[in-house]
């Protein structure tokens, strides 16, 4: 932007800045310092990862309800709400399994539901959660038209028949498998991470059962650039050490992202006994010599690294089975600590930890392991719980990778001072043994909890809320959008689509360029566009590697809404096709330009609040600079970055 251009805008720049403070200030943003997990088995060296800590769930629960409860209060003058029911009145009407256990709870306890959201927070909400963007302009117009009582219905089947979907939840599992170029323990190159991102698109566009997925990045063959779920098994390989490492690396992989297991890593090092005590019920009595046994059944895995000619400077993978190899107990070095016999014992047979079954001789055994691993509840436990933290927000354990199998069972409740693990034990349970008998459909999954009532609920709780009701699900909880989500938001509310090349020297196939962030194949893209780069990095997308995903706010946050470049250049009248120039070449009556511009930005109605101040700038400024001031304001309105 020019000095004479910023100048001018210093006026109208000061008089939003005042009118974000009135409406709505970034104090909503959950403080990062104030919920940080505490650190527990600080001995233990692969309890690293934030989101791998063991926390108090007590500090994440009044996380998750602060949170709420500031952006419902600071949205009540906004959001559309029926009042809430009396106790007279017929309980929240309930429409499949989920419906059942949430209500059927509320009621038992005596706590009163919020009322449904509105047509126009839940169309904005299931959009962003399905498909990872804001709905157009006509995407609202069209919904409020929408005579049909099913039309919400309707709208989750239309949403998951769209290649927005494919995108977001692409992007969901390339996070859970940690799909990445270079991470820190091995590179499988662009080519080995388009192959991996492929596989998994093709996977969620055809809606593969997910126990075939899971299979097929098990037992997976083949070299990695052609075969794109053999970088499943690639990306466990654990460097500078004896090959045990890697098979332990492989075995950590399929507990943490298939069974939601993360204390294998731990007891892959030592015993529970003295590590675990506090922290995990079933780990705590838990032996070494158990998860060696589930690292064994990668022993007869290979991974040959051979030259890739097209590209000299570039290696690939190649993934086999031999019909022989051992986990041995001889080593002294390396990643873990020394691997020695027990008593005669040299070697470890390979034993699925989870139930103690063991396999013949004879038997591939990845492919049993993959046969083992589905048939387990846990399996379909983990991958519930995943998607019900990610539409839901609060999962039913958290974090989602750190489940504790002895506290899971409400049948079986644990002995004090241990409880049950889950927000809902019963409900985590009903889900999984549904998904089994529902083919692990994926889609029919998503399709059941956001057709939901419970979903449904408002975000803003009329009634006094209190932090003990979060596991009651008695509102829907906010959440920051993601990184990629932003971006998109941004890009969909200014109609400016940008242009980033995916393609590089030596790509297996011409990549064409993209414009959503949410459909970059790794979080370290766009290499080409620092700036992209650093705002998508601002509000931390992570690198699917060491750094989680993080929705902490934060100043740069602020300061890269309000002044990079990329929000910067999309909000003015002679930006050819942003809205704010599109709007302007159609109609000069400011009404029609303040509504258009909140629709798109925010998908809502101005409240009489804001049309006053919005009307009073237009006054003051004129049409042209008046709607690129709005424009950049609602970009920084605390609901843009939330969906609630």
């Amino acid at each position: 932007m020019s000095p004479s251009r910023r100048a001018a805008l210093a006026g109208p720049i000061s008089l939003l800045l005042t009118t974000i403070v009135l409406l709505g200030s970034q104090d909503h943003l959950q403080k990062e310092d104030d919920f940080r997990p505490a650190p527990t088995a600080a001995d233990c060296t692969y309890l690293k990862a934030p989101d791998s800590f063991p926390y108090s769930v007590e500090l994440h629960r009044r996380e998750v309800s602060d949170r709420s409860a500031k952006l419902g209060n600071y949205l009540e003058p906004i959001l559309v709400r029926s009042p809430l029911p009396s106790a007279d009145q017929a309980p929240m009407p309930r429409k499949n399994l989920v419906d059942d256990h949430i209500f059927g709870r509320l009621e038992a306890a005596g706590i009163q539901p919020a009322p449904l959201t509105s047509d126009l927070e839940f169309l904005r909400r299931v959009t962003l959660d399905l498909t990872g963007r804001i709905p157009s302009v006509s995407d609202v117009e069209a919904f409020l038209s929408d005579p049909s009582p099913a039309k919400r219905d309707n709208l989750v089947d239309s949403l998951m028949a769209s290649p927005e979907f494919v995108d977001k939840w692409t992007m969901f599992f390339g996070d859970l498998y940690k799909v990445n170029a270079a991470a820190t323990n091995v590179t499988v190159y662009q080519q080995g991470r388009d192959a991996m991102v492929s596989y998994l698109r093709t996977a969620i566009s055809e809606n593969k059962p997910y126990n075939e997925m899971a299979t097929d990045l098990i037992t997976a063959a083949g070299d990695n650039f052609s075969h794109g779920e053999a970088n499943w098994v690639v990306n466990g390989t654990v460097p500078m050490g004896p090959v045990q490492d890697t098979y332990d690396g492989q075995a950590v992989n399929l507990a943490s992202m298939f069974l939601g297991i993360n204390v294998v890593d731990c007891l892959l090092c030592h015993d529970g006994a003295r590590h675990l005590d506090t922290v995990n019920l079933w780990g705590k009595d838990r032996k070494r010599a158990e998860m060696w046994g589930l690292s064994a059944f990668f022993a007869q895995t290979r991974m040959a690294r051979q030259a890739y000619p097209p590209v000299p400077a570039v290696s690939e993978y190649v993934v086999s089975d031999l019909s022989v190899g051992q986990y041995t107990l001889n080593t002294t070095n390396g990643n873990r600590s020394a691997r020695q016999r027990i008593g005669n014992v040299t070697s470890v047979v390979p034993t699925y930890p989870f139930t103690g079954e063991s396999i013949a001789p004879d038997t591939n055994r990845r492919q049993a392991l993959a046969m083992y691993v589905t048939g387990d509840i846990q399996f379909s436990r983990a991958i519930v719980n995943y998607i019900w933290g990610k539409l839901m927000v609060e999962a039913f354990v958290t974090p989602a990778g750190a489940f504790d199998l002895a506290r899971l069972d409400p049948d079986k409740p644990p002995p004090a001072p241990w409880t049950l693990q889950p927000t809902n034990p019963q409900l985590l349970n009903a889900l999984s043994r549904w998904f089994g008998e529902n083919g692990y459909d994926l889609r029919q999954l998503i399709a059941l909890i956001a057709k939901s009532n419970a979903y449904q609920l408002s975000s803003a709780y009329p009634g006094a809320w209190k932090p003990d009701y979060v596991p009651f699900y008695a509102r829907h909880f906010v959440r920051r959008l993601d990184a990629e989500e932003i971006h998109d938001a941004v890009v969909t509310a200014t109609g400016v689509l940008p242009s980033y090349v995916m393609d590089y020297a030596g790509s297996l196939t011409p990549l064409p360029p993209v414009s959503w962030a949410m459909q970059f194949p790794d979080t370290r893209e766009p290499r080409t566009n620092g700036t992209i780069a650093q705002f998508l990095n601002a509000f931390g997308r992570g690198d699917r590697d060491l750094a989680a995903r993080n929705s902490s706010g934060s100043v740069l946050q602020g300061l890269s809404l309000m002044n990079n470049t990329f929000v910067m250049q999309r909000i003015h009248a002679n930006n050819n096709g942003s809205a704010v120039q599109r709007l302007l070449a159609v109609t000069s009556d400011r009404y029609a330009i303040i509504g258009y511009l909140f629709f798109a930005t925010l998908g809502r109605y101005a409240t009489n609040e804001e049309l006053s101040i919005a009307l009073a700038t237009m006054q003051r400024l004129g049409n042209a600079r008046g709607a690129e001031a709005l424009q950049w304001a609602l970009l920084n309105k605390v609901d843009f970055i939330y969906n609630y």
